[in-house]
């Protein structure tokens, strides 16, 4: 691609990730899922990372690609192509901790099927993990951090061109600290279905602020990886779950705080593990 902005770039790294719990398209679920590259000594793999509970329960899946003309250099201006797969043909992978909420398809063989069978190529930019943030850069991070999250809010894309929805936030909580025990942290950013799976980003383009200086220049990291918000009930209870999937409106009497829960992305290399001979 020709356009060095992280921030242009970012359009082409999630996958809107369409969802049917019958033997149909018919979607029934949507969630986003974002592209990543996988390296183990002279392995290397293309996985589309999401959230466990955005793939659980589905019988076929369907994935929207940006088209390549020119062997993968640039995307193709347009909609893009819908490949739609059952599940139990897809190599997907999970997390091997119950608690954490991450898993992967592998997307090898649905490039496979596109070029051979359809004739045509889906476009690929992975993240890798060259993008996560190093231990000075955590270091560096303050306790309120801009953040940018990239994804499909109750399945909404711009679907003439493709894109998601880029929406702004802060870290509510300081990245450098387990929150709650656990390896994520909070997010104060609209959470709505079809933003499971989200990348979270920090992206500074210009300069940036450290412990010791202001930095010209820009800054880049994948943080985390959104999969549950908090609920207010009718009662005023708070209440952690996980971010729904369902296209159909659902009532339910509970009011979003808007505060995202958010898988810190080292946790992504754990899959690497799960992938089949590897």
């Amino acid at each position: 691609m020709s356009n060095g902005r992280i921030s242009d770039q970012l359009r082409y790294m999630t996958v809107r990730i369409l969802t049917s719990n019958q033997e149909n398209t018919n979607w029934t679920g949507a969630g986003t899922g974002f592209l990543y590259f996988f390296t183990k000594d002279d392995k290397q793999a293309p996985l589309l990372v999401t959230n466990k509970h955005v793939v659980d329960g589905a019988v076929v899946i369907g994935l929207t690609f940006h088209v390549t003309t020119d062997n993968n250099a640039n995307p193709a201006p347009g909609a893009g192509r819908l490949i739609s797969i059952r599940s139990n043909q897809l190599p997907i992978i999970r997390h091997p901790d119950p608690n954490v909420d991450l898993a992967a398809i592998a997307i090898a063989p649905i490039i496979d099927h596109a070029v051979n069978h359809e004739g045509w190529q889906p476009f690929v930019k992975c993240l890798d993990k060259s993008n996560l943030p190093s231990d000075q850069m955590i270091a560096d991070f303050g306790a309120l951090e801009d953040v940018v999250m990239v994804g499909y809010p109750t399945g909404i894309v711009d679907a003439i061109n493709n894109f998601p929805i880029i929406r702004r936030g802060i870290t509510s909580t300081p990245y450098s600290a387990d929150y709650q025990g656990q390896r994520e942290f909070l997010a104060d950013i609209p959470v709505y279905g079809g933003s499971s799976g989200s990348p979270i980003f920090i992206v500074n383009e210009g300069g940036y602020s450290t412990p010791n200086a202001f930095v010209m220049g820009g800054r880049f990291a994948l943080i985390g990886v959104l999969y549950a918000g908090h609920t207010e009930t009718m009662n005023g209870q708070i209440v952690a779950e996980p971010v729904p999937t369902n296209l159909a409106p659902v009532a339910k009497v509970t009011h979003i705080i808007n505060l995202g829960l958010c898988i810190k992305s080292a946790l992504i290399e754990d899959l690497a593990a799960q992938i089949p001979d590897w």
